[in-house]
This record gives structure tokens, sequence and C-alpha cells, in this order.
């Protein structure tokens, strides 16, 4: 069987992680967070001082290294991640090329006033980690929402988990 990367992206607070389990529970494939488990090992060995973009970009090249070794190894895999450029969604795509897996990206389209509400909320519970407004303004104004080359699977908050998996698996199909 051909491995698949199911890759997140969007805002923080958009409900990545949320449908990323979801996802990974329901497929029975592996979960890989950038926030748990690529960010806090590449933070540690980051030198002081050194610029959050040359973190950034190192962190990705970790995660990209670890999910091709994933895929080497006929494992499938979703990747929650924040994925706000083009760029950085290209290379992952590389990367499940370069190991001939299928590639399905998904994009939580979730409006600004949503998010703000979220965040709101988790103000009031620390369900999870918050995220500073200025990280929220900076990460709003370089996001590029996916183009239609990427073929990116758009889903809006109020999504279905059962349509998510068909449009999943018709996606993969297609590939």
């Amino acid at each position: 069987m051909v491995p698949v990367l199911i890759a997140m992206c969007g805002l923080p607070f958009a409900g990545k992680s949320v449908l990323a389990g979801a996802l990974s529970r329901e497929l029975r494939i592996r979960l890989l967070s950038y926030d748990s488990e690529i960010y806090p090992v590449h933070s540690r060995l980051a030198p002081a001082g050194s610029a959050a973009a040359a973190g950034d970009d190192a962190g990705q090249d970790i995660a990209r290294r670890q999910i091709g070794a994933i895929l080497a190894g006929g494992e499938s895999l979703i990747y929650d991640d924040l994925l706000l450029g083009r760029n950085d969604r290209r290379k992952l795509a590389a990367v499940a090329e370069a190991h001939l897996a299928g590639f399905v990206l998904i994009y939580l389209d979730t409006p600004l006033p949503v998010i703000g509400q979220r965040r709101a909320a988790n103000s009031r519970t620390r369900a999870r980690t918050s995220v500073p407004d200025a990280k929220m303004r900076l990460d709003t104004s370089v996001l590029e929402p996916p183009e239609k080359a990427e073929r990116a699977l758009y889903v809006s908050p109020d999504y279905v988990l059962p349509e998510v998996l068909a449009r999943v698996s018709a996606r993969l199909t297609q590939s």
C-alpha cells in the first residue's frame, strides 16, 4: 500500500489539531504535531539569540526529514502544523512526491471572528497554550491561503467529520 501524507494548514485556533486528531483516529494513521513533537526539540537545540525566522526554517527542515523517514518506512501520517506559507507547503509536497506517497493538503478556512471567539474561550479555560496577540497578527499577515494549484481541501469550522473523510478518500483515489 502506498503511504499517504495528509498535511493540515491554517491559522492558530483554526481547528487543525482537533481535526487532525479525529482523522488520525478514524484513518488509524500516525499523527505528527509540530507544536508537541518538533518545536520542543528544535527550540532547545537552537543557538541563543538566533532569529525566529531561522528557527522556524530549521524546525521545518527537521519536520520534513522526520516525515520523509516515516514515509520511507511505508507508514502514512497526518502532519499538524500552521504551514502558512506556500513555500513550506511546496517543500512538504515534494517530500511526499520523493517518497512516492499520496499527498492531501487540508486548509482550515476559519474566519478571524471564530478564531477570536476560540482564543477568548481558551483564555478562560487554558485548555491549550495561548497565542500572544503579536504572534497572531504576524501569522495572519504572513498567511498565504492555498492556491488552486495546491489542490487543498478547504474545510470550514462547521465541518462534518464523515464528509471530510469522504473528501480525503476521494482525493487519495484521484492521486
